[in-house]
């Protein structure tokens, strides 16, 4: 057998290999994200994968649906996941206790769009100040819901009593009158004012100051080993953003999937007032950081920490592509 009948034959015989070896080079990035409800910020991982834009991107996402904000940050701490979304509050207790973790981009309106603290119809209260001593339904204690309840509060110049009642159980509760008062978000928020149920006494998207009231948080290990797919996966996120602030019918249905919402109003209401508000750049302006922190403090939150250990603004603003 000649050499050249030899090398062509070894050169056949490889081919496997090399195709093996550039499917592996090939191969997705993987990142796994946890989301701690269903709630209209939390759908943008959802419609970027839908939308393939993950796969542009070259990125394997995994999305996991966890029963609360604790449960979340739980697995973000253990490493079962990369990214989820986080208060600063709740991100400076749990980086002060060691969690590796920073926020990289705001992941929501800089106002508290669609969260209003609402009272039934029938309530005699009819403003803030007639909510002195009186019961409030949150989440749970040092959430964010009650930290917007205490702000609130504060700014009304009156006291309350967070009532913690679960995420599933305030809507409910405030139904049942078992509360004065409760804090409501979207969807829960826009139904409640569609169906002629509740009434709100004090709209915070209107009266709350621009802060990073929830972001998107990554462990260090992404940040610091991984940026590059961290980079893509924000992009694709911001790509899914500024699709469907730019095709409204596409996202009114898929919103109606995603919350299992036959009424075309309450989504039409999450559309308008909140999906359109979010910044595709995700910038975290420095006196939102601020305000963010302040209004931790302000909650009762003892943590001490400075932006830098929370924030990261080395991957904003997120390019649109």
């Amino acid at each position: 057998m000649s050499v050249k009948s030899i090398i062509a034959i070894a050169f056949a015989l490889s081919l496997p290999f090399v195709a093996a070896s550039h499917s592996a080079a090939q191969a997705a990035d993987t990142v796994r994200v946890g989301l701690a409800a269903v709630y209209p910020a939390y759908s943008i991982p959802y419609a970027a994968k839908q939308l393939g834009f993950y796969k542009e991107k070259d990125l394997d996402v995994d999305i996991t649906l966890f029963r609360g904000g604790p449960a979340t940050q739980e697995a973000l701490a253990s490493g079962a996941i990369d990214v989820s979304t986080i208060a600063p509050a709740a991100a400076a207790l749990a980086i002060a206790k060691g969690v590796q973790e920073k926020i990289v981009a705001i992941s929501v309106p800089p106002t508290p769009a669609g969260w209003y603290i609402m009272v039934p119809v029938s309530s005699p209260i009819k403003t803030m100040a007639d909510l002195n001593g009186k019961t409030v339904g949150v989440t749970q204690k040092g959430s964010l819901t009650d930290f917007w309840v205490q702000q609130a509060a504060k700014k009304a110049g009156i006291t309350v009593q967070s009532i913690p009642l679960g995420a599933a159980a305030v809507m409910p509760a405030l139904k049942a009158k078992q509360v004065d008062a409760a804090i409501l978000w979207p969807t829960f928020s826009y139904k409640g004012l569609v169906d002629g149920d509740f009434r709100s006494i004090d709209d915070l998207g209107a009266t709350m100051e621009s802060s990073v009231s929830e972001g998107w948080a990554a462990t260090n290990e992404l940040i610091q080993k991984r940026p590059a797919v961290l980079h893509r996966w924000l992009e694709a996120n911001a790509k899914a953003i500024a699709y469907m602030q730019a095709h409204e019918d596409w996202s009114i249905k898929f919103l109606k999937d995603y919350f299992d919402e036959k009424n075309e109003r309450v989504i039409k209401m999450v559309f308008d007032n909140f999906i359109v508000h979010i910044n595709p750049d995700g910038v975290m302006k420095p006196e939102w950081i601020k305000t963010s922190l302040e209004l931790a403090a302000s909650s009762g939150s003892k943590e001490k920490l400075v932006p830098e250990q929370i924030f990261s603004n080395e991957f904003t603003p997120i390019k649109v592509n």
